[in-house]
Parts: C-alpha cells; structure tokens; sequence
C-alpha cells in the first residue's frame, strides 16, 4: 500500500523508497525529509478535501505531503 492508503494514527514502515541516481526534486526532498526505506511514520491526519494533504510524522516532526507525493511512498503494517 502507499502512504495515501495507511490507516490513520497506525504505525507503518517504509518498504520502498526512490532511490535511482536521477533523482526528482520531489523525490529528493522526500528523501531529506525521512522518507526511507525502513523508517517508521504515522499518519496524523487526511484532509477531507478531495486530493487534500495529508499530515505524516517522520522522524519526530510531522510533515504535509500532497496526495502525489504520499502515493510515491510504498509502506507496511508495522507489527
């Protein structure tokens, strides 16, 4: 499932992250932001709004990420 799809206020952990040579900048500033393989996020909160943002906790500080970057980011249940 992606980060878009996580259940709300349920631990999950990243299982694959962008990490080609060619980076985008929205991968890039994913990457800068936490967004790797094995770290562990929440997601606080999902906008009601169609397409709205999306508040996710990464390494202690909590992030907005759009519904476009939320779906490049591939996440499982943690146990």
């Amino acid at each position: 499932m992606t980060i878009n799809e996580a259940p709300i206020l349920q631990k999950v952990a990243i299982t694959t992250a962008q990490m080609r040579s060619d980076l985008s900048d929205v991968e890039s500033r994913l990457m800068h932001l936490g967004f790797i393989e094995g770290a562990k996020i929440v997601v606080k909160r999902k906008s009601p709004l169609l397409n709205g943002p999306l508040l996710v906790e990464v390494r202690g500080r909590v992030v907005a990420l759009t519904q476009t970057e939320a779906n490049l980011v591939r996440v499982e249940l943690c146990p």
